[in-house]
């Protein structure tokens, strides 16, 4: 299982928007799996001050327990398989019109937006690399 280290953590949520799309993208096709947060038996999502409907997510457990670090809550980070996101999760997103949002930071200010199909494609595009 993929655990960075905090100066890890730290180097990669200082990356502008765009590496951090990437280095996410890789990980997760690399570990074969996803991080989200769970509360009350379901998948944890959130609004933005746009109105729109995300799904946090994280390609490290320590990634977003850091983002919980320091909160109130009964979220629990917990692993998807990659699988499981690419064909299920994804799919269903793009049908219920909500976005992801990449690396959310302890302040949910900084994060990447990216359209369900279009992460889907490029995790196609580098999970095929690593076939």
């Amino acid at each position: 299982m993929f655990s960075p280290n905090s100066k890890e953590i730290d180097n990669v949520l200082a990356l502008n928007l765009q590496q951090k799309y990437r280095y996410f993208v890789g990980k997760i096709a690399d570990w074969k799996a996803v991080w989200v947060l769970f509360a009350h038996d379901q998948i944890t999502t959130i609004h933005d001050n746009n109105g729109r409907l995300l799904l946090p997510v994280w390609p490290a457990k320590a990634y977003a327990q850091r983002h919980l670090d320091g909160k109130k809550t009964n979220c629990i980070p917990t692993r998807l398989s990659l699988e499981h996101f690419m064909t299920e999760i994804l799919p269903d997103m793009d049908g219920a019109n909500m976005t992801v949002a990449i690396m959310m930071d302890p302040q949910c200010k900084t994060y990447v937006i990216a359209e369900p199909k279009t992460l889907l494609q490029d995790l196609i595009e580098e999970c095929e690399q690593y076939e």
